[in-house]
């Protein structure tokens, strides 16, 4: 069944009107066909899994063809903003959702800026694309006109040339009267670490969407005109205002977030040693990247629409720039800003010194731009062996006019770096290129080459794919840093911090740290405080951050409030968990809700919605062919201690490593294999198709640990049934083809006419042995 087919048999459970008060359109577009079809989402979404995230998932889980290779154009790939989008101080989020071409699992990943809010204030929740377009195109949306634009005069353009060329031909304002989601020449030749940009540096980075979008031939999605304000709620307008002050009052916004950005995480990263360092051989760097080494160049702070906080710290190495904003703003801090009392009083006073990459007096576009975000510094910095503040900034910008993935780019080249390193890989590969670390120009070149998929480029553009095709030899997976075949997003080594190891090992979309990470086991004061860390997350957790007791706890609370947080659209930094225990929680989001939509919401409610997200994704991924062995972390966190720093010893004992997981699965509802259990993949399945038959084994098959399997996939009879059996459970197959088996019914064996058996939704069947005698 081709997606049209799917696609028609979904709209017939959608609606012709809007199901909620402020709900937006889902707008289907046809790229093949030049056909655009607008409908709403049933209610029972919004109750189930809310919007952004939660609903993108829910679109997918009804169009994909799970054996379509991610960059087929019958995949779709979806944008969604949050319910609360737009409406909410920070609440200024969209996610994109595909399947993965970068790693085996699902394609989702997150941006602010401001595409996704004028998107909800043009009336659309959801734009869901498939199909490969003729020639390179513009998709334009301007309220209820969409147009299909010839993007020819576009194509080749990166990140900054197409936002000017964009703002020339159509006379608007980016962030003023339009708002474009685009592809540069990375994502136009499908590099799997590419991203679509949202802005100057805004970009949804994880799991390759610019690999997706290019190879549906679309260009951009321009938003044009001003945004109309969504009908305005009185008593949400009033609860906003506190909401506000909460976000603006808590410390580590206002003297961390507002005054230098994500930045500041980099040297408590250091004191502890536990950063990643030259492909995670080492947990140590220099403190020439702590963030007031950036101060010289920092002339303000940016920010997404609408939101109070203004976290993106902006950079200026060109001559006369100005400079110093937030300089010392860290120094001396206590709480969540704080460092370690050695590290609170030191400040580097670092002079400016730029006078171009080549100290020549010579300056280009790349000496200024926005940011870098720490994990930007993490993955450009130590990572790779780089010490200097001015490589990091320039490396940043060539990245966000690249429209390339720090994270993912960042590692494919540490890890080229380290084959290098170890003779697996030579210059024979590489194209002469000396991947020895540190070595700045080469790792400049080497992005643009990457964009372009140009010799050596062409590897790294392959992102954690290398090996599968053809480009590293099998043993270069020893040291690939991946789960689920992603790089890991974040610079943290987590070999100490077991709550961050389970986190990553776990998390839907690969190893990234943004799905669940327990920020806050690294703080002294809840650490000391047992009573208030019990109530945080649900469960007695051990203050010790390398104790395996409880971590479970911690990273299933994460995982709820995060999935609530891009459900309805909230920065992940501005809420709680993620850096402090009093920003904004699922009881304020609840509050929010019920007065924009007109629907009851409740915490306790939220927090299974969470779950409900995080269990639609299980569902994805287990269609994707992955299992519980996919829940684990890189070899070399099992094999090798740290061997420096206050830690030094420290590594993920695999024992242990099992145990907490399997508390994790139990916690969360899960069965062996990291699918949710079968009561609650019913309760789900109904919820997300509208069809859930239960199916009875005679014995555990490989994938279904419990004897039993739960097909949401419409079927009307036995035979069609044994096809999506098979479908379910490849793995089974030897099994599931036993001609010996026959099917029951609701207790009523079928031993003839199995085409002609009728299944409903709801029917309990069982798969039977023939008992033989003579």
């Amino acid at each position: 069944m081709g997606i049209r087919d799917k696609l028609e048999r979904l709209v017939a459970r959608m609606h012709d009107t809007p199901q909620y008060n402020s709900q937006g359109a889902v707008l289907f577009v046809d790229l093949e066909q030049k056909k655009t079809l607008k409908k709403y989402l049933p209610l029972e979404v919004l109750k189930n899994f809310l919007g952004g995230r939660g609903a993108n998932m829910w679109l997918l889980y009804n169009l994909v063809e799970e054996e379509r290779d991610a960059l087929d154009p019958e995949i779709p790939l979806i944008f969604g903003s949050g319910v609360l989008t737009s409406s909410m101080p920070s609440a200024t989020r969209g996610n994109i959702t595909s399947k993965s071409p970068d790693s085996y699992a699902i394609l989702d990943a997150n941006a602010g800026d401001y595409f996704p809010s004028f998107l909800r204030c043009h009336g659309y929740d959801h734009v869901v694309l498939y199909g490969r377009a003729a020639a390179w195109t513009l998709l334009k949306i301007a309220y209820e006109a969409v147009e299909f634009v010839d993007a020819a005069p576009y194509v080749g353009l990166d990140n900054l040339d197409m936002a000017a060329a964009i703002q020339r031909d159509f006379n608007c304002v980016e962030r003023e009267d339009m708002a474009l989601a685009r592809i540069t020449s990375s994502g136009e030749n499908q590099v799997l670490c590419s991203g679509i940009m949202g802005g100057i540096k805004a970009i949804w980075a994880r799991g390759g969407g610019g690999a997706k979008m290019g190879s549906l031939k679309l260009k951009g999605i321009m938003i044009h005109g001003a945004p109309k304000d969504l009908q305005p709620v009185q008593p949400m307008a009033k609860y906003n205002k506190v909401i506000g002050k909460k976000i603006i009052g808590t410390s580590v916004i206002k003297n961390a977030l507002k005054m230098v950005g994500t930045p500041f995480l980099y040297k408590p990263s250091r004191v502890l040693c536990a950063l990643g360092t030259k492909n995670n051989q080492q947990t140590s760097w220099k403190p020439t990247l702590d963030a007031d080494n950036f101060d010289p160049y920092r002339p303000g702070m940016d920010g997404c629409y609408l939101c109070p906080v203004h976290c993106r710290n902006q950079n200026d190495m060109t001559p006369g720039a100005a400079s110093g904003w937030g300089a010392a703003a860290l120094k001396g801090l206590t709480g969540n800003a704080s460092y370690d009392k050695a590290q609170a009083e030191v400040e580097h006073g670092k002079e400016r010194t730029y006078n171009g990459i080549h100290n020549d007096g010579k300056f280009d576009q790349y000496d200024k731009g926005d940011g870098p975000e720490y994990v930007t510094v993490g993955k450009f910095g130590p990572m790779i062996g780089i010490s200097e503040p001015e490589h990091v900034l320039r490396l940043n910008n060539i990245l966000n006019d690249l429209g390339l993935d720090s994270a993912s780019t960042g590692s494919a080249i540490a890890w080229a770096m380290e084959l290098y390193q170890r003779g697996i890989i030579t210059q024979k590969e590489t194209g002469g290129l000396d991947l020895t670390w540190g070595n700045y120009e080469l790792i400049e070149k080497l992005l643009f080459m990457t964009a372009k998929r140009e010799g050596f480029g062409d590897t790294i553009a392959d992102s954690a794919r290398a090996v599968e095709r053809g480009k590293y030899p099998q043993e270069a997976l020893d040291y690939r840093m991946t789960v689920k075949g992603l790089f890991q997003s974040d610079p943290h080594d987590a070999r100490i911090l077991k709550a961050f190891a389970l986190g990553l090992s776990v998390a839907t979309r690969g190893m990234d740290h943004l799905r669940n990470r327990v920020t806050l086991e690294i703080n002294a004061r809840i650490n000391d405080d047992p009573a208030f860390k019990t109530a945080l997350y649900n469960g007695t957790v051990s203050a010790q951050p390398n104790s395996y007791e409880g971590k479970e706890y911690a990273v299933r609370k994460c995982e709820n409030n995060y999935a609530v947080g891009d459900s309805v659209g909230m920065c992940r930094f501005n809420t709680k968990l993620f850096n402090s225990p009093t920003l904004p929680d699922l009881n304020d989001f609840a509050t929010q809700l019920t007065s924009l939509t007109g629907e009851t919401f409740v915490e306790s409610e939220l927090d299974e919605i969470g779950r409900n997200v995080t269990g639609i994704e299980r569902m994805l991924n287990f269609r994707f062919g992955l299992r519980a062995k996919d829940d684990t972390l890189p070899r070399r966190w099992f094999e090798e201690a740290l061997t420096e720093g206050p830690f030094a010893g420290e590594k993920i004992e695999r024992k242990e490593f099992d145990g907490m997981k399997s508390r994790f699965y139990a916690l969360t509802g899960l069965n062996a294999e990291g699918t949710p259990a079968a009561e609650w993949h019913e309760k789900l399945s109904r919820a997300i198709t509208g069809f859930a038959v239960k199916v009875e084994l005679p014995k555990p098959l490989p994938g279904a640990p419990e004897r039993t399997v739960v097909i949401d996939e419409p079927v009307g009879d036995v035979t069609a049934l044994r096809k999506a059996l098979l479908r379910k459970l490849p793995e089974a197959a030897a099994d599931l083809n036993d001609s010996t088996w026959n099917v029951a019914v609701n207790g009523d064996m079928v031993l003839s006419g199995e085409g002609g058996a009728r299944i409903a939704s709801g029917d309990r069947v069982s798969l039977v042995p023939i008992i033989a005698g003579g």
